[in-house]
């Protein structure tokens, strides 16, 4: 979903979100960018969790992947705005994947995952 989200200490912020509450394929959410070989620089972008989200004990696992190869993996709690910023050139299909990080908890509470400021040079 597109529209404004309130995440840590920034109100207001336009973005894209969506939820998730395991750890695993099934609750995995991915967002790919066709960049088709056209960009030489980095994509960078902000997530976070929203201050709305059911769940403010979870830590997001965001995963970011070019062609088949990891290229970043980052934790992100809740009330933290997190930059990744990772090369992009050569990559034709870019994966942001979004889950919560594994854990024994067995809260079913849900994190909405929010993704802003997203730029590919």
């Amino acid at each position: 979903m597109e529209k404004r989200f309130d995440v840590a200490d920034k109100a207001n912020i336009s973005g894209i979100a969506t939820e998730t509450n395991h750890y695993g394929s099934t609750s995995r959410r991915v967002l790919e960018l066709r960049l088709a070989n056209r960009f030489r620089d980095t994509l960078t972008f902000n997530v976070g969790q929203a201050n709305d989200s059911e769940s403010s004990g979870k830590k997001l696992l965001v995963k970011v992947v070019g062609n088949d190869k990891q290229l970043e993996v980052q934790k992100v709690p809740f009330n933290t705005i997190q930059t990744i910023s990772v090369p992009v050139d050569g990559i034709n299909a870019l994966q942001i994947e979004l889950e919560i990080e594994q854990s024994d908890s067995s809260d079913a509470k849900s994190v909405l995952a929010v993704l802003s400021d997203i730029k590919v040079k």
